[in-house]
């Protein structure tokens, strides 16, 4: 990932250079096409990209190489909520994506995302949020199991499916989704009655108040 602002920013050059000669004429892709858009050389692409469909491919990539950029340049981040933090990485997923709207529109469910591992890499960044110290011990252990994740990655997926086709003002109807999901994401996530079952739930079996000792398995693990 490119940690390098002007790195980042002549990467992204490139990528909406080819993303225009794809809109005129996608037969029209080709690494000299790119360069003349974007007025530079071949040997500056050769440095990101080996062919031109990599220039395309890469806008599904470097959407999350922006939240990241986007996001360590946040002042008072490091103080921000679970919830704040969710909110932060969909907004500007979102608006990422609204660069190129259109493009998003005509290849989000092609091979082209898919190869993108955009499913993959939300799923990374859902488990990096939860593994942060916002969460309590116990939330944060049901956050990052498996099937959790899954969920939460599908919901963001649907999320963006859904904003492809609102066709409300400034798409307002995808502000209020993301709001409503944060907001119940955060809820559950936060929930302190999961930390407190935990704790009851080892307690009581420490004082064995409901005579689980009986069993062999519980006998052993307090012996």
């Amino acid at each position: 990932m490119l940690t390098d602002p002007d790195q980042f920013a002549e990467k992204k050059h490139l990528i909406e250079a080819a993303i225009a000669v794809y809109h005129d004429d996608p037969g029209a892709l080709t690494t000299q096409a790119i360069c003349d858009v974007a007025r530079t050389d071949r040997l500056t692409f050769a440095s990101y990209f080996d062919e031109p469909e990599e220039a395309l491919q890469a806008f599904y990539t470097i959407i999350f190489t922006q939240y990241h950029l986007l996001r360590l340049s946040t002042e008072g981040y490091e103080r921000f909520s679970f919830e704040e933090r969710l909110a932060t990485f969909l907004y500007i997923l979102v608006d990422a994506l609204g660069e190129q709207r259109a493009f998003v529109q005509a290849t989000f469910d092609t091979s082209m995302r898919c190869e993108a591992g955009v499913r993959e890499q939300i799923r990374t960044e859902l488990q990096r949020l939860a593994s942060e110290d916002t969460l309590p011990d116990t939330n944060r252990y049901v956050a990052l199991q498996p099937t959790v994740l899954a969920l939460c990655t599908e919901a963001v997926m649907q999320i963006l499916r859904f904003w492809l086709h609102d066709d409300s003002p400034q798409q307002q109807a995808t502000t209020a989704l993301i709001d409503k999901l944060v907001g119940f994401t955060a809820e559950v996530a936060t929930f302190r009655g999961v930390q407190r079952g935990a704790d009851l739930a080892w307690y009581a079996t420490k004082i064995d108040v409901l005579g689980l000792r009986r069993l062999p398995v519980v006998r052993w693990f307090w012996s």
